[in-house]
């Protein structure tokens, strides 16, 4: 990609370069004039769309350019963020599988060792990620997929407590980060969501992330089942609730008809009128808010 002298490079891109040729200099070869060591690649900018300043891009209309960078940065992402699933689900089974059946010091050194080499994988692929999410938004394209890209903190490359300790306390709300939620692995048909057919015993292999996906879908159908299932008897006991207001209310008429009329005080009676007018209120008041509630009636 040709620029001329006047291209404006971002700040934020790296660091320019200190080369400085001689005037006059026509050479094609500039390590001929440097001494060795001068020169080093990984250091160096590299010359794309997302490297240059803000307008730089429409003004050397780059824009096919820039749309090429963009959708190899969206590939970079995708295997940024599966890397980052890998590397989360192998360091969360280690410690289950070598630190905690660690026997000796020995085996918990290893284990250790283990964890912390998946840790700086982890956060070698966060590194990736962010460099491509800011590479992205300063080509500015497809705002939509942007927004869909968040920033990964510390927190969510945590140690998996569905597969460390799946009988702590407080994990009615856990969910997993964003990450694991985004792209093909999370499909209701990938292979990472077969639960059925996981294969066997634990071990740490490249399909571990399958199993933090299998535990927190199990979880998470555990939890729907067990809130519909409540949901289900709170409905059956707004039915009893205005029952028994009910029936209540059928058992003083019932008193009221089985006396005879001699035998009826003029107070009894008006306490019998009174109670069935209450139950009565009683359950419509509640008949009505129950089907407010609901969206529908009560009783169908």
């Amino acid at each position: 990609m040709k620029l001329d002298d006047d291209t404006q490079w971002s700040t934020q891109d790296g660091k320019i370069s200190d080369m400085d040729l001689q005037h006059g200099d026509t050479s094609d070869d500039p390590l001929e004039h440097y001494p060795d060591g001068w020169f080093t690649p990984e250091r160096e900018r590299i010359t794309l769309p997302s490297a240059l300043a803000p307008g730089e891009i429409n003004r050397l209309s780059l824009q096919p350019a820039a749309m090429i960078e963009a959708e190899l940065r969206k590939g970079q992402v995708t295997d940024a963020l599966e890397g980052l699933r890998l590397a989360l689900g192998e360091k969360s089974l280690c410690f289950r599988t070598e630190v905690r059946n660690a026997d000796s010091q020995r085996t918990t050194n290893r284990g250790w060792d283990n964890v912390h080499k998946l840790d700086a994988e982890a956060r070698r692929c966060r590194s990736t990620y962010r460099q491509a999410r800011n590479a992205l938004h300063h080509l500015s394209i497809d705002p939509e997929y942007l927004a869909t890209l968040r920033d990964i903190t510390d927190d969510d490359l945590t140690v998996a407590g569905d597969l460390t300790d799946e009988r702590r306390f407080g994990q009615r709300s856990d969910t997993l980060p964003w990450f694991w939620r985004i792209g093909e692995a999370v499909g209701c048909n990938g292979p990472r969501m077969q639960e059925c057919k996981w294969p066997g015993p634990l071990s740490c292999s490249p399909s571990n992330p399958l199993l933090v996906y299998r535990v927190s879908w199990l979880r998470a159908k555990a939890r729907f089942d067990r809130w519909s299932e409540e949901l289900r008897l709170v409905e059956h006991e707004m039915q009893w609730t205005v029952n028994w207001f009910r029936w209540k209310e059928g058992e003083w008429r019932k008193r009221l008809q089985d006396m005879e009329d001699e035998e009826r005080p003029p107070g009894l009676d008006c306490y019998c009128h009174k109670q069935m007018v209450l139950w009565g209120s009683l359950a419509d008041q509640a008949q009505t808010k129950f089907s407010t509630v609901l969206g529908r009636p009560l009783f169908w």
